[in-house]
C-alpha cells in the first residue's frame, strides 16, 4: 500500500470495522481490538492524526533513571541485537511503561523514515498518542505483537512494520517494551522471535540486578542442574522473612503457575518443600553448588540460593568479615590445602576481569568452579554460558560459538543464530576443554578477546561484547603449544590466572566431599558405615568427582534408604583391595593395578549400559555420561566396545 494513494482506502477500512461492525479476514483480531480502543477509549480519528508528543530532556532522563539497572542492561542487549540483525532499514527501540522511547539504535539510512514517523528518543508511542502501533499495542495487550503497515491506525505510520515484546518486572507488571521497526520487507515474524528472546534476557538480567541492589536473596532453579544460572533458569526473589517477593516468567512456567499473584506474597515453603533459611543451611553445610528441591507434587528441581552481599563497617562489626554472607567460592572449600590455595587466588581477582585458566583431570570439578567464580563476581546478574569445545563437531563449533546470519550457509536457520559469545554478553563465557579447539577458531577467539567484538558468519558488522572468559582443559597446553596444536598467543591471553584442581585421589578432604555429594543427591539423612567410607576413600577414582557422584547415586537408588552398607557398593568395586591410610595393597601410590582394573571394568559396564539404554545414540550417551563425544569414542576404543548389530533406538525398543 503506497502512503499517498491509499490513505483514503485505509481510513475507510478502519471506519467500516469500527462503525459498521464488520470484520475482515485480512485484519488480525489484535489489530481490530486496538482500532476499537483508539476510537472508543482515546477518541482518535484516523484521518486527523495528532502531532507527535515529545517529552522534555529532563523528563526523559528521569524516565531512564526510573528503569534502574534495566536501562543499561537493555542498551547492551540492543547493541547485540542490532549487530545480529545486520540490516540497514531497521531501528531498535526501547520504551518505558508509558510508551515513551527512552533508547533508540538504528542505521543512518533508516533515520529519514524514522524521523518522518516521529520514531525518536523522547517521542510518546502509546496507543493514546500514536494509535495502533507495535510499541503501544504491545503495552495494551501485554503480549508480543507484530503490527504490519496497514495495521497501523494512522496512515502516516503505514510505512513501518513493527515487532514488539513486553518486558515484565518481578511482580508481572509491564515496565518496558522492546521493538524492532523497519520497512515492511525488513520486519517479519522471525524478527518477532528475536525480539521476544532479547526481551526475555533483559527481563531476567534486570530482575537479578535489582535483587542484588536491594540485597535480596534469589533462588535460581531448573529441572536440569546444568541450566541453572543460564538464560533458561527460573528465578525467585525472596524477602528477609523468606517470602516470595518476585519471580521471572520462566519460574512460573516451570512450576505451573498462571500468574505472579499465585506465588508472590507467600512463603517459599508453599512453592517448595523447604524454607529459604533451611535450604541455605543445608547448602552451606554441604558446600554444594546445586541442591535438589521438591514440590509437594514430588517434582524435582535443582537450585542454588544466592545470598545478598551486604557490606559492613569494620568499626561497627570488628569481629566479622567484609561480607555477612559467604561467597559461592567458600562453599567449595572443604579442607584440602591445594584447593584452598586456588580459591584464595580466585577471590583476589574476582572483579579484575582477568581471564582465568582452570587445569585438572576430567571430572575434578572445573565447571563447578567456573560457575562459582561467576556467581561470586559482580557479573553474577549476567548470563553464564558454557561451551564444551570437545563436544561440538568441528564443522559446527564456529557457527555455534560466533553465530551466523540468516542464509550464511546451507542448512542455516532462517532467523540466524546469535552465537554463544554474544549470548554471554554482560556475563561469563566458560570454554571447557579449550585444548581441543581447532587452530582456525583459536585465531578468531584471539580476535574476540583483543577487540571485544564478534563478527558472525555471513555478517558485515561486528557485534560489541563484554564477557569474562574462563577456560578449562585437562591437557598440558604448554606441550600442545610445542606440538603446534595450540597457539602460543592465545595461551598467553587466556592464561591471566591459572588454578589447578587436584585429582580426587590426592585430596585430603575425601570424607567431607563424599558426605556433601551424598547430601546433594538427597541422602542427607542416610547413615554411612565406616567400612563404606574407608573403601570409597581408598579407590583411585580415575573419573574423579564425576565418577564418585555416579557411584553414590547408584548406591542411594539401589540400597537401603536409611543406611549405606558395604554390600550396597557396586559389585565391581567390592573386589578392590583396601589398605590403611589410603595406601593401595598393590602399591604405595594408592593406584594399584588391581584397583585400576576393577574400575576399568566398572567404567566399561557403565558405558555399555548407558549406550544400550540410549539405543547407541552417541550424543545422548555422552550427555548422560557427562563426557564429550570425542572422549566417549576414545573410551569405546579403550574398552573394545562396538555397536551390536541388534542395537535399536531405546524408544523403539521399549515399544
Amino acid at each position: 500500500m503506497e502512503e499517498r494513494c491509499d490513505h483514503g482506502r485505509h481510513v475507510r477500512l478502519i471506519e467500516s470495522i469500527i462503525h459498521g461492525g464488520t470484520t475482515s479476514a485480512r485484519v488480525q483480531r489484535v489489530v481490530q481490538r486496538s482500532w476499537m480502543r483508539c476510537v472508543a477509549n482515546y477518541a482518535l480519528d484516523p484521518s486527523h492524526p495528532k502531532r507527535t508528543s515529545v517529552v522534555e530532556q529532563r523528563d526523559l532522563r528521569a524516565r531512564r533513571e526510573r528503569l534502574g539497572p534495566l536501562y543499561e542492561i537493555a542498551r547492551t542487549e540492543m547493541l547485540g541485537l542490532y549487530g545480529q540483525i545486520d540490516r540497514a532499514d531497521v531501528g531498535i527501540v526501547l520504551t518505558d511503561r508509558d510508551g515513551v522511547i527512552v533508547n533508540y539504535v538504528g542505521h543512518s539510512s533508516f533515520t529519514e523514515v524514522a524521523n518522518g514517523c516521529g520514531l525518536r528518543e523522547g517521542a510518546v508511542w502509546s496507543e493514546a498518542e500514536q494509535g495502533t502501533n507495535g510499541m503501544g499495542t504491545c503495552l495494551s495487550e501485554r503480549a508480543p505483537t507484530i503490527i504490519r503497515r496497514s495495521d497501523h491506525f494512522f496512515p502516516r505510520n503505514t510505512r513501518l512494520t513493527c515487532a514488539a515484546a513486553p518486558i515484565f518486572d518481578a511482580c508481572g507488571e509491564v515496565v518496558a517494551v522492546l521493538d524492532i521497526s523497519g520497512r515492511a520487507h525488513e520486519v517479519e515474524a522471525l524478527t518477532l522471535a528475536l525480539v521476544k528472546m532479547t526481551a526475555h534476557t533483559i527481563e531476567n538480567r534486570a530482575l537479578l540486578a535489582g535483587a542484588h541492589e536491594r540485597a535480596q536473596r534469589t533462588l535460581r532453579f531448573h529441572k536440569r542442574p546444568e541450566v541453572v544460572c543460564t538464560p533458561g533458569e527460573g528465578v525467585i526473589v525472596l524477602g528477609d522473612d523468606g517470602t516470595v517477593t518476585g519471580a521471572n516468567r520462566s519460574a512460573l512456567q516451570l512450576l505451573g503457575y498462571s500468574q505472579h499473584a499465585d506465588m508472590c506474597g507467600h512463603p517459599l515453603e508453599r512453592v517448595f518443600n523447604t524454607t529459604a533459611d533451611r535450604f541455605a543451611e543445608v547448602a552451606s553445610s554441604n558446600g554444594s553448588e546445586c541442591m535438589p528441591l521438591w514440590t509437594d507434587q514430588r517434582h524435582r528441581f535443582f537450585a542454588t540460593l544466592r545470598q545478598p552481599v551486604v557490606p559492613t563497617k569494620a568499626s561497627e562489626h570488628p569481629d566479622t568479615a567484609a561480607n555477612v554472607h559467604e561467597s559461592p567460592l567458600d562453599a567449595l572449600d572443604s579442607g584440602d590445602p591445594a584447593v584452598a590455595r586456588g580459591l584464595r587466588v580466585l577471590r583476589r581477582v574476582l572483579d579484575c576481569d582477568l581471564p582465568i585458566l582452570l587445569l585438572g583431570e576430567t571430572g575434578t570439578g572445573k565447571g563447578h568452579l567456573a560457575k562459582a567464580v561467576h556467581r561470586a563476581s559482580t557479573r553474577a546478574d549476567g548470563p553464564f554460558v558454557a561451551v564444551n569445545c570437545a563436544a561440538i563437531p568441528e564443522s559446527l563449533i564456529e557457527s555455534e560459538l560466533f553465530g551466523y546470519k540468516a542464509g550464511a550457509f546451507t542448512g542455516a536457520a532462517r532467523e540466524g543464530h546469535a552465537g554463544r559469545i554474544v549470548q554471554a554478553n554482560g556475563g561469563t563465557l566458560f570454554l571447557d576443554e579449550i585444548g581441543d579447539m581447532p587452530l582456525a577458531l583459536q585465531v578468531r577467539l584471539l580476535g574476540v578477546i583483543e577487540d571485544k567484538e564478534v563478527l558472525p558468519l555471513g555478517g558485515t558488522e561486528a557485534v560489541p561484547v563484554n564477557v569474562r572468559i574462563i577456560s578449562a582443559t585437562h591437557h598440558n597446553l604448554i606441550e600442545r603449544v610445542h606440538e603446534g596444536s595450540f597457539r602460543d598467543d592465545l595461551y598467553y591471553r587466556i592464561n591471566g590466572i591459572t588454578v589447578t584442581l587436584p585429582p580426587l585421589r590426592d585430596r585430603s578432604d575425601a570424607t567431607v566431599l563424599i558426605r556433601r555429594l551424598l547430601a546433594a543427591e538427597g541422602g542427607r539423612e542416610l547413615d554411612v558405615d565406616e567400612a563404606v567410607m574407608e573403601r570409597l576413600r581408598a579407590l583411585p577414582w580415575p573419573g574423579n568427582l564425576r565418577q564418585l557422584r555416579n557411584v553414590l547415586r547408584a548406591m542411594i537408588a539401589l540400597g537401603d534408604r536409611r543406611r549405606l552398607r558395604v554390600e550396597d557398593l557396586p559389585p565391581e568395586l567390592l573386589g578392590t583391595p583396601v589398605a590403611p591410610c589410603g595406601v593401595d595393597a598393590a602399591g604405595a601410590d594408592g593406584r594399584g593395578s588391581r584397583g585400576a582394573d576393577v574400575l576399568d571394568q566398572a567404567e566399561r559396564e557403565a558405558i555399555r549400559e548407558v549406550l544400550d539404554a540410549c539405543g547407541w545414540k552417541m550424543v545422548e550417551a555422552a550427555r548422560q555420561l557427562g563426557v564429550s563425544r570425542k572422549t566417549l569414542y576414545r573410551k569405546l576404543r579403550k574398552h573394545g566396545l562396538s555397536r551390536p548389530a541388534t542395537a535399536v533406538p531405546a524408544r523403539a525398543a521399549s515399544g
